[in-house]
């Protein structure tokens, strides 16, 4: 009898430590709670620029979430925004499940005049914003010629999620302006508009106007950014001036420069009209064509090359650690040499291979380039950045070789991102308008792991699932009571 208490005792006492050992780690994990992201692709891990925002976040933000949890999309969303709340005391999450919590639903639906679910709000209190599901999530649709449905391609809600918040914290919008009036892209045809780009940047909370520089006096006044693509007629003097003057000012400006053919005879380059403004930020045209045959796209010839080279600068960083490539066509290499201005310097974006060259004979072009000793020598620069760290020189220049790199081809296909060329694009912006949080952030594959067996392997793991292990736990059990019964 006494021997029977002390057992239940024991028992008794075992049982109670492990359930307070139960609710100790528990309580801990509560406490100290941590995930970690062992997906090859990070998918469940933040970005820099993310954690960089969150950082920054001083004041309260409410997140409504209005997607049914039955919807594929949300788990994805969720995941997402509960790294969001982890990282940032600011952040409140609050789902609504727009099939049953109607009343929930009507309410802040007016509030925020949100007419459509799959829809998440940011609420800073004065000012809010929502992303739609589009801008969330790319899809694939190969499969619905065959009767399937889209496919999730890539999560890209990250990106969206970030820049509303951004949006948020600094609600004034950025002025673009397009210089017009020499040919330059715009509208365009086939996909060769840059319609995609000129998009983003709207959604983004920019402004885009054109402008038109013949007769007038100065650029705007409250410009932010000017953006020159591809003109095909030269820049008056006058008109050269006056890009000049703006960024002699501390105005920011991109140039898309492709090299402008003169058909003959013989056949040159023509002048854009504005050498001499890029001349003594020190950056001159190449007026050649690069050619990379190290780096071309199969069927395209050697003038349609991926980029071979990424500096270290943050308009390219992303890109680089992402392994996402741009794609030239036809470009033109670029010089570098010392601004006037010591206080500045100019940096290498993008470079080609060493085998490439910039062919300076359209001539010899027309019957099949080749390298020769009066061709630029690669690597060649594709693109350069100009700034300065000194305390009033606000300056900011990025100069391209190409502007096909901006179309709509380049950029997307059926709405998704093709390379890395729309990330370039609107890096460069960012950079350039001082909103280096503000880097694009690439969307997250969905990467399917597949285990492929031969049939002597499912053999093996069939015996040594089905047959094998559970016959040795049921052989363990059977010579346990056997010994006990003895």
């Amino acid at each position: 009898m006494k021997k029977r208490f002390l057992q239940e005792t024991n028992w008794t006492v075992f049982l109670v430590l492990l359930a307070a050992l139960f609710l100790i780690v528990n309580y801990f994990s509560y406490r100290h709670y941590a995930r970690w992201d062992v997906t090859r692709s990070g998918q469940f891990s933040l970005s820099g620029q993310t954690l960089k925002v969150l950082k920054d976040l001083k004041a309260p933000l409410k997140v409504v979430v209005f997607i049914s949890p039955g919807d594929e999309l949300f788990g994805k969303v969720k995941d997402l925004l509960t790294s969001y709340a982890e990282e940032s005391p600011q952040v409140k999450v609050e789902y609504i499940d727009p099939d049953r919590d109607r009343a929930r639903v009507e309410a802040l639906a007016e509030k925020y005049k949100v007419s459509v679910a799959n829809v998440v709000v940011f609420d800073a209190g004065d000012h809010n914003k929502y992303v739609e599901r589009d801008q969330m999530v790319e899809y694939d649709f190969a499969g619905m010629q065959y009767g399937a449905p889209p496919k999730v391609k890539a999560f890209k809600a990250e990106e969206a999620f970030t820049n509303a918040i951004l949006e948020l914290m600094s609600p004034s919008k950025a002025m673009v302006y397009f210089t017009a009036g020499h040919g330059e892209r715009w509208e365009g045809e086939k996909g060769e508009g840059i319609r995609v780009f000129r998009d983003r940047l709207e959604k983004e909370g920019n402004e885009v106007k054109e402008w038109e520089s013949l007769g007038k006096k100065e650029v705007p006044a409250d410009a932010d950014l000017l953006v020159v693509a591809n003109p095909q007629r030269p820049f008056l003097p006058e008109e050269a001036a006056l890009v000049n003057g703006y960024l002699e000012k501390g105005g920011r400006a991109l140039f898309l420069l492709d090299p402008v053919p003169v058909f003959g005879p013989p056949p040159s380059f023509g002048a854009t009209g504005l050498e001499d403004v890029l001349k003594p930020w020190g950056v001159t045209l190449g007026q050649d064509i690069c050619a990379d045959p190290g780096r071309a796209v199969p069927y395209l010839g050697a003038q349609t090359f991926f980029a071979a080279e990424y500096s270290a600068h943050p308009i390219v960083k992303e890109l680089q650690q992402n392994k996402l490539p741009v794609l030239f066509s036809l470009a033109q290499s670029l010089g570098s040499a010392a601004p006037g201005d010591p206080a500045y310097s100019v940096q290498d974006l993008l470079t080609s291979s060493g085998e490439a060259w910039g062919e300076k004979d359209l001539a010899g072009l027309e019957k099949g380039s080749s390298k020769d000793p009066a061709d630029s020598q690669g690597p060649l620069r594709l693109a350069v950045a100009v700034s300065s760290q000194a305390e009033g020189k606000k300056t900011r220049l990025v100069v391209v070789g190409d502007s096909d790199l901006a179309t709509d081809d380049f950029m997307e296909v059926g709405g998704q991102m093709r390379w890395g060329n729309l990330l370039f694009c609107l890096n460069a912006v960012h950079w350039l308008l001082e909103q280096e949080s503000r880097i694009a952030i690439p969307a997250k594959s969905s990467v399917e792991t597949h285990l492929t067996l031969t049939s002597s392997q499912s053999n093996f793991m069939f015996l040594l699932f089905v047959v094998v292990i559970p016959g040795a736990v049921i052989a363990a059990g059977v010579a346990v009571y056997m010994k006990r019964k003895r």
